[in-house]
């Protein structure tokens, strides 16, 4: 095994950070670079994200990185999906692109389903219909400004941009180009049929490249930027630019059929197989064939997960209330368990003003008490999303027709040991939790593997073993849970 040390350029909901990664004689080791917030920015009645404050933060993370003096091999960048940017026919930005929750999508998919019929587009992509999808905010584009797409040269999804930005390559790595739903992620190439109904230019959409490509290098003025010497070369590769395509590579096992969740802002959970499933039961029960790194698949759920406490906690400091996690795991312990339930997937949850308000809103229209207390918000998201994983779990096995013993339970929401518990004994199965930063590590071991580090596939799962601080938590007070579970799905379904 080689040595190498890379940045992971790990893009959320609510943040972004450089993270460099390092690996020799099969040792991992992570230093987080630079970190900087990262949300929705609200004008005029529409949401963006501030792509260009994205890229003059992470020059700054750059800069940090050659000022350190160390050597760097390789950067990678992954985001969320579904969001994009256009370029003008002369390579410029043609202005900040949408955020995924703004609501031009709204009545998109009722309109789609006018040109393919219901579970067309499903049919045609594997991927299933969700109010955020990038085909329904282009559509949504087109209703407001029809000749919006006329100036149009290219699309290019959030990391891709970024990319472009970096180094002039105007392509769209594989997982990311996945989650458009104007993917066939069967054929491995852009859906024909879909761009061309929905009036979308073949020339808009760039080459799509596998996850591992090296993309370019950075460019002159780049390097200028961030203090790279002029005879130093750094190339940009292209991880699996999905952050969650990227989390699911750290996931730490050899095991060929498991079940992962990715909890951050949104929730994913499900598994990595090497073909889509492309059926009505998959359509019915709400999964979606994304890619995965190196061209295999990830059937997953999309579930909005941590979303509602971040956006609990913005409503608590409007009102001068404490929002550190510590102040409200240690209050959601002193809660009553059980009090509320509720669907996080509901719309209400969606891109609300006030979350509370929306939650409260819920429990009056499900015959549930108003609350207060900060930590009945915060354990009664945190006992339904639990809930909400154990559906899944029990749709996954349906499907599979295989059964499992364990979860493997990624990313920033494992610090929440309670939460972790709670999954336990609502699943029935144990837990296993970590490794916390899962997304950076994933993106850096396929920029690791594009290098040539590794000898063989298990190796970067070996070494990920071996860096990772895992707990495991076991099922508790299981009969409990399941008359809770029941109580929960009565509840839940009274909306309905």
């Amino acid at each position: 095994m080689l040595q190498a040390n890379v940045i992971a350029v790990d893009l959320g909901a609510s943040s972004g950070r450089l993270v460099r990664v390092s690996i020799e004689n099969g040792e991992l080791e992570l230093e987080e670079v630079h970190r900087f917030p990262n949300e929705g920015i609200y004008i005029n009645g529409r949401i963006y994200t501030d792509i260009l404050s994205i890229f003059h933060e992470i020059l700054a993370g750059l800069q940090k990185v050659c000022l350190s003096g160390r050597k760097i091999d390789a950067i990678g960048i992954d985001s969320w999906g579904v969001d994009f940017a256009f370029l003008d026919t002369d390579g410029e930005l043609l202005g900040n692109p949408y955020h995924y929750r703004d609501t031009q999508g709204t009545g998109m998919i009722e309109a789609a389903e006018k040109i393919f019929g219901k579970r067309g587009l499903f049919y045609e992509t594997g991927i299933q219909d969700m109010w955020n999808n990038t085909v329904y905010q282009i559509m949504g584009i087109q209703k407001r400004k029809p000749a919006y797409l006329d100036r149009v040269g290219h699309m290019l999804m959030i990391p891709d941009i970024l990319g472009y930005f970096l180094t002039g390559s105007k392509t769209v790595e594989y997982t990311s180009a996945s989650t458009t739903q104007m993917y066939d992620v069967r054929e491995k190439k852009w859906a024909d049929k879909v761009c061309r109904e929905l009036g979308i230019r073949s020339e808009m959409l760039p080459e799509v490249v596998m996850t591992g490509t090296e993309k370019g290098v950075l460019t002159a003025d780049v390097k200028k930027l961030i203090g790279l010497a002029e005879e130093e070369s750094l190339r940009l590769i292209a991880t699996a630019e999905h952050d969650s395509a990227a989390a699911a590579y750290a996931v730490p096992t050899d095991e060929t059929h498991y079940i992962f969740i990715s909890s951050g802002t949104w929730s994913i959970i499900g598994w990595v197989t090497d073909d889509p499933i492309v059926t009505d039961e998959i359509f019915e029960k709400e999964y979606s064939n994304e890619g995965a790194a190196f061209g295999k698949v990830k059937l997953v759920k999309t579930i909005m997960g941590m979303w509602l406490i971040q956006e609990l906690r913005k409503c608590w400091k409007r009102q001068g209330k404490q929002i550190d996690y510590g102040f409200l795991v240690e209050a959601e312990e002193n809660a009553a368990p059980f009090s509320h339930f509720i669907d996080v997937d509901d719309a209400l949850f969606a891109s609300p003003m006030d979350m509370e308000a929306a939650i409260n809103q819920y429990c009056a229209q499900t015959g549930q008490s108003i609350m207060e207390e900060q930590g009945d918000f915060y354990r009664t998201v945190m006992e339904s999303l639990a809930f909400k994983y154990r559906e899944s779990i029990d749709d996954l096995e349906k499907i599979s027709g295989k059964t499992v013993d364990k979860v493997y339970l990624l990313g920033g929401a494992i610090q929440d040991h309670a939460f972790c518990q709670y999954i336990a004994n609502a699943t029935g199965k144990q837990v296993s939790a970590g490794p916390i930063e899962a997304t950076a590590i994933g993106n850096a071991m396929i920029q690791m593997e594009a290098l040539g580090v590794f000898s063989d596939e298990k190796a970067h799962t070996e070494a990920i073993k071996k860096f990772a601080d895992i707990s495991c938590y076991e099922p508790q007070e299981t009969e409990l849970w399941d008359r809770m579970y029941e109580t929960y799905k009565r509840v839940t379904t009274k909306e309905k």
